[in-house]
């Protein structure tokens, strides 16, 4: 009996060492932690719980002698009293328990209390009614019989343990689901000192005394609990209030797609969701991701899904989805688009009524140019052309500032020639120059500038120029405008610089800032009797900010005026030369026998025009001038381009296009349509795709605008065969890709060139889930694009994939490979004719 006390004597030393080690490695671990409440109140609890079992060892180790046990339970009270004051307020803090004031005052009463009957324990019997030191072979302990204030201690200790029980156990339902687990870490620690208290009041342990080790338990749940689902100050818990209670709902997955958080704003969004799902399993979610427009709606609500990948060393380990909602954007949105509508359909009234005239006055001008002898004849043509041009800049000044107040500066970076760009600058200027009397001074700095080809936007870029230059003709009465181009280096970057200067009025430093603004000019009597529309200098300062370059204004009145441009000086490389040379080439080069093409237009000047502009093409041109007549027409004959008018009485042209695409007995249901318009507005070549139309020529338009415009649609008609031929239904992925051509093109460009490396991944592949991800995502794209037949036969891999039957994969694979490679080879070929899209 004797061993066996002298064995459980060293085990509860041991016990005691291991908890002193525990605590201050706890206490080490949260010192280290971001400062906040819960840390404090941690910290207190720790320090208190320390002294605490302090006041044990030597009330249990320690005391062969009353007067010695009694100093170790002083120890132990003052520590308890510490620990259980810090416990409360960390429990509150940690699970935001909401604690009355009031209950901790009524614990620190009761705690004084209690300190003050220990530490005076041997001077009444309110505290000990008795005390005695007993010997038990294991060691000394003092046997007592409790007073009323020792009762009030254990009755205040047995509260506290039970009520924070309760107060977790009730919080717990309504709780998130981070604070959900913090709580059950606190239940557990808490839940382990009400055992222990309970079965050491039974007399379970006998005189053993347990408590070391639970307290050293319950602490060590807690600190857990606080690594890893911490709540440290005020940066924690913005984190823990974007996540679970803002506007947003948020699926937090694993590197596996495995749902791992849910909050609250997302259960409300989608209910049934649970951590643990695969997200593959939410149809409507992967849906919206896959199909690429991301957008999710339920009932009245849409949400955009934004995903987010999450970065760990480096690496992808998950990802987050952010379910945004856009309902009430959607509906600005909209209305906008209304309003946006009603100037749109005002400017394409405006832009039809002023370029229909123009139409006949710019081509027959142009027929009179190309066929006429007599000199005097021609300079009259010229004039009128003039005119014309200057007339039909007015429109477009008015119809680039729509297109600049809708954001749409789109720049279209291709390889020019410099030099070819200034000889038309210098024309430009020259002509209106001279036309006035003026003196005009050209002069290009640049070493080797007789050929010097660099990227950008050359029409832009002349734009610029001619504007600069108008304007420097329109202010000066006498004396000269000169245009100097040249290389110079800002902050070691190559910069090409253009430098137009004037001797005229020159501009007032009050108007300086003015003049860039659309419809102004400044304010002195000579300037408002100018001629123009104010909106030159403001059209070149969005251009030149559209081209990441600056523009810089020097002025003296009287004395006259200095712009100075600069944009990136930027070196076509020479195969992209060699393709702007071919394209070139392409365009002089013209011969369309064979080929039969339908006019379409109600003003049989207009009909003229287009059969003189397209006399040297020897292609076969039927004209007509109604929509009916056009519809009978592709009832009898087979055409490879139809042009139609749009704005025409009783059928008008988007009204024809869609009986000719419908009509059963109609022989060109896919035959390339373009719209002859004069509307020019922002979003006319959207409209008119939206309807069907293969493309759009705006009028007033000259012999190269047709051309192009012909050779863009006999290729269209062409590869769109093709791609028939292939399988894919174009009308179909048309409509996917929103009837924009251009941007259906760069769908079948990407399905195309993808094809090697997802193949790769497929054979590469070995399981299951990860392959039907992957043909999941094909499915899609091919039915995307229109190429329905291949979309079935990776649906087909993808039920194989999710029934796991390896023997139909390895089946249907080699197939779908065959069948994938022929539609992304005949969507490849469109590169051998790159030019035509363009």
């Amino acid at each position: 009996m004797a061993e066996k006390g002298i064995a459980m004597y060293y085990v509860f030393q041991v016990v005691d060492i291991i908890a002193f080690i525990m605590m201050f490695f706890m206490l080490a671990v949260i010192i280290n932690q971001q400062p906040s409440r819960a840390q404090l109140a941690f910290i207190l609890y720790d320090v208190g719980t320390i002294v605490f079992v302090v006041g044990i060892h030597l009330e249990l180790t320690h005391a062969d002698t009353v007067e010695a046990a009694l100093s170790g339970l002083c120890v132990q009270y003052f520590g308890q009293a510490a620990f259980l004051m810090a416990l409360l307020w960390f429990v509150s803090e940690f699970v935001k328990l909401h604690i009355p004031k009031w209950i901790y005052i009524v614990q620190l009463t009761v705690n004084i209390i209690t300190l003050a009957g220990a530490f005076t324990a041997e001077y009444h019997t309110y505290f000990y009614k008795t005390m005695e030191i007993l010997q038990d072979g294991m060691y000394n302990r003092i046997v007592v019989t409790g007073g009323i204030i020792w009762y009030l201690h254990y009755v205040h200790l047995a509260a506290v343990f039970l009520g924070l029980f309760i107060m977790c156990a009730v919080r717990y339902p309504g709780s998130t689901s981070l604070q959900k687990k913090r709580i059950r870490y606190v239940i557990t620690g808490i839940g382990t000192m009400c055992i222990e208290l309970i079965m050491k009041g039974l007399g379970v342990f006998g005189s053993y005394n347990p408590v070391v080790f639970v307290v050293t338990v319950t602490m060590f749940c807690m600190m857990i609990a606080m690594l890893r689902y911490g709540y440290f100050g005020s940066l924690q818990a913005a984190a823990d209030n974007a996540f679970n209670y803002g506007d947003e709902g948020l699926l937090v997955l694993d590197k596996d797609n495995i749902i791992i958080y849910i909050n609250q704003r997302m259960n409300m969004i989608c209910p049934g969701l649970k951590e643990g799902d695969q997200i593959y399993r939410q149809k409507e979610i992967l849906d919206a991701l896959f199909e690429g427009s991301h957008i999710l709606k339920r009932g009245n609500v849409t949400f955009e899904i934004r995903p987010e990948d999450i970065i760990e060393n480096g690496e992808k380990d998950g990802c987050m989805l952010w379910f945004i909602d856009q309902t009430e954007h959607l509906k600005t949105m909209e209305q906008l688009r209304e309003a946006n509508e009603s100037k749109t359909r005002f400017m394409m009234k405006m832009s039809h009524e002023l370029r229909t005239p123009m139409n006949t006055i710019m081509g027959m001008s142009e027929m009179i140019l190309q066929e006429s002898k007599d000199e005097q004849i021609r300079d009259y043509a010229l004039e009128v052309e003039t005119a014309g041009n200057t007339m039909i800049s007015m429109v477009e000044e008015i119809l680039e500032m729509s297109r600049i107040e809708n954001e749409n500066q789109e720049l279209a970076i291709e390889p020019y020639d410099l030099s070819e760009m200034l000889v038309q600058a210098e024309k430009v200027g020259r002509h209106q120059a001279e036309g006035k009397g003026l003196c005009f001074q050209a002069e290009n700095r640049i070493p080797g500038s007789d050929s010097i080809w660099l990227m950008g936007d050359e029409r832009r870029l002349l734009q610029i120029l001619i504007n600069l230059l108008s304007n420097a003709v329109q202010y000066t009465d006498k004396g000269t405008v000169s245009l100097t181009v040249e290389k110079v280096y800002e902050e070691e970057k190559a910069c090409l610089q253009f430098v137009v200067s004037d001797t005229g009025m020159g501009i007032a430093e009050a108007d300086r800032s003015r003049i860039f603004e659309a419809f102004e000019r400044g304010r002195s009597a000579q300037n408002i009797r100018k001629e123009g529309l104010g909106l030159g200098l403001a059209i070149v300062m969005q251009l030149v900010d559209a081209m990441d370059g600056t523009l810089k204004l020097y002025s003296e009145l009287g004395k006259g005026t200095t712009f100075i441009v600069r944009i990136p000086y930027l070196e076509a490389d020479p195969e992209k030369v060699e393709e702007s040379n071919n394209r070139q080439k392409q365009k002089e080069e013209i011969a369309l026998q064979g080929i039969r093409i339908l006019a379409v237009d109600d003003n049989e000047k207009n009909l003229m025009v287009f059969r003189q502009l397209m006399k040297k093409t020897e292609a076969d041109i039927t004209v007509v001038s109604s929509g009916k007549e056009a519809i009978i027409c592709c009832r009898e004959h087979t055409y490879d381009l139809i042009f139609l008018d749009h704005m025409m009485p009783e059928l008008d042209g988007i009204e024809t296009i869609h009986r000719i695409k419908e009509d059963e007995n109609g022989e060109n249901k896919k035959t390339p349509v373009i719209a002859l318009t004069a509307n020019a507005t922002q979003g006319a070549r959207e409209l008119y795709q939206g309807e069907g139309f293969s493309d759009y020529l705006a009028k007033p338009f000259t012999s190269e605008s047709l051309y192009r415009v012909i050779r863009k649609g006999l290729f269209f008609a062409g590869y769109m065969q093709a791609l028939g031929n292939a399988g894919i239904d174009t009308e179909k992925g048309l409509k996917y890709a929103d009837s924009d051509r251009k941007f259906y093109y760069g769908l079948l460009d990407l399905f195309a060139g993808q094809r090697e490396e997802q193949e790769k991944k497929l054979e590469e592949v070995r399981d299951f889930r990860q392959f039907t991800v992957i043909v999941h995502a094909l499915k899609g794209e091919a039915r995307g694009i229109g190429a329905d037949a291949l979309g079935e036969m990776f649906a087909a891999l993808e039920q194989a994939g999710k029934e796991e039957d390896q023997e139909r994969i390895r089946e249907m694979l080699p197939e779908t490979q065959k069948e994938w490679k022929k539609v992304t080879g005949v969507i490849e070929s469109k590169k051998n004719v790159k030019f035509f899209t363009e």
